[in-house]
């Protein structure tokens, strides 16, 4: 079985877990971009290549994630591979440390993301760069699960004693990286484990997915940087009155900031809650107090009784702060957040 696989390593012919051709990328970060914008719908030089060596030595089918990728004139049968082949293994198959992978990741991934986000209106971009947010957490969230479990086998009282997904994925990948206190506390346990024996050959694996998950961490406090540089420049009022993340958020949920500046405040108010106000209308039963400005500390820590008044309150200063800011108005952030502030104080 001769699978293919391309990544920001280059292209990658494998027969039963060993490589067996092979062409690298250029270790340039915009180069390598340039060849994974190709394979988005179509075959890179390096993959005919390949695949035409293959070829050559009367290889005939080819197991692949995308088969539609590739057209039936390159000569060979391309089969769906249900299996991802690890590209941190073939990392370091081919030398490269861990540390160098993770770093080549987030370069690449920071190019790839500038480039979609090229010639977009500003507002667009920032919408793309809090829905990146959203997918890093969600990919996050989902890595860190399957970390825990995996490396669970081996220490299970790693779980209990670190709660926190990125300070335990630092644990895994090396304890130095802890402070010395929870680095003295690992130890201990570590002496005392319950759980079973791991090869190097484990360790190994289990590392580089931490490092992974380290390096989407990183990703994601450059892109909430972004986002706030973007919004302090598309949005100062907005930004100062609900918060750079939470701005973007109320613009990306309206499909822009100028839309966002023509919504009345009570659809700015349940921005988010489309669901439960849709099964309002269909049911009868109560409608959303809010929406995706529950995020809002001020709101969020009301008593139950008082929230729909301060998410009334706020959605008001959003809707003035979103027309001033599209309309190149005046700043007027600072006034609106002491004005809100002043008028929640008055509802306790």
């Amino acid at each position: 079985m001769i699978r293919l696989t391309t990544n920001i390593l280059g292209v990658f012919a494998l027969k039963n877990g060993r490589i067996i051709e092979r062409i690298l990328f250029p270790m340039d970060v915009e180069k390598i971009a340039d060849r994974l914008e190709v394979i988005k719908d179509g075959v890179s030089e390096e993959e005919a290549a390949i695949i035409e060596k293959l070829k050559r030595s009367g290889v005939r089918e080819v197991y692949v994630i995308d088969p539609e990728r590739f057209p039936s004139t390159l000569g060979i049968k391309f089969l769906k591979d249900s299996e991802i082949i690890d590209p941190s293994y073939l990392a370091e198959e081919i030398g490269i440390g861990r540390e160098e992978f993770s770093e080549l990741i987030s370069k690449v991934n920071l190019e790839l993301a500038k480039r979609r986000l090229k010639g977009i209106g500003r507002d667009q971009i920032l919408i793309q760069a809090i829905n990146s947010i959203d997918e890093l957490d969600e990919s996050i969230n989902k890595l860190v699960k399957r970390l825990r479990e995996w490396y669970s086998l081996n220490f299970p009282e790693l779980d209990y004693v670190i709660k926190n997904n990125e300070t335990y994925a630092k644990a895994v990948s090396s304890v130095d990286k802890l402070d010395k206190g929870l680095r003295n506390r690992i130890n201990s346990l570590r002496r005392e484990s319950t759980g079973i024996e791991f090869s190097e050959r484990d360790y190994e694996v289990v590392t580089a997915l931490s490092d992974s998950i380290l390096c989407l961490y990183s990703t994601r406090r450059e892109i909430e940087s972004y986002i706030d540089h973007l919004m302090s420049d598309i949005a100062p009022n907005l930004s100062t009155l609900a918060g750079p993340m939470l701005g973007a958020r109320l613009i990306a949920l309206a499909g822009g900031l100028e839309r966002l500046s023509f919504l009345p405040a009570s659809t700015i108010q349940v921005l988010g809650a489309e669901s439960a106000f849709f099964r309002f209308l269909r049911t009868g039963k109560k409608p959303p107090k809010h929406g995706v400005i529950f995020q809002l500390p001020e709101i969020r820590s009301s008593p139950k009784r008082m929230r729909g008044k301060v998410a009334r309150t706020f959605a008001a200063k959003v809707a003035i702060a979103a027309r001033a800011d599209h309309f190149n108005g005046k700043f007027v952030g600072d006034k609106l957040r002491r004005d809100f502030l002043r008028k929640i104080e008055k509802l306790k």
